[in-house]
């Protein structure tokens, strides 16, 4: 939603709830056409896969190893497998 719309209105052209708003009679189809012509054309600031310089592949191996290392499970006879008799 744009910083500068009033909330009330944004919530009628948005793309979740449009159908019920032209439904309700709240907004016509040509009205939301014309919303839709009007916008700025924003796929530039999109990030479409990855670069370069992307490193999460790295990121995502230390979070699973740093997982494994952590959850690791209990054997019998270690320190905390309950009372023995």
């Amino acid at each position: 939603m744009a910083r500068d719309q009033d909330p009330k209105t944004s919530r009628l052209y948005d793309r979740r709830t449009v159908e019920r708003s032209i439904k309700k009679g709240l907004l016509t189809r040509k009205d939301y056409e014309k919303h839709l012509k009007a916008l700025d054309d924003v796929a530039e600031k999109g990030v479409y896969g990855g670069n370069e310089d992307d490193d999460d592949e790295d990121d995502l191996a230390a979070a699973e190893e740093t997982e494994t290392e952590t959850d690791e499970p209990e054997t019998p006879g270690s320190e905390g497998a309950g009372p023995s008799n």
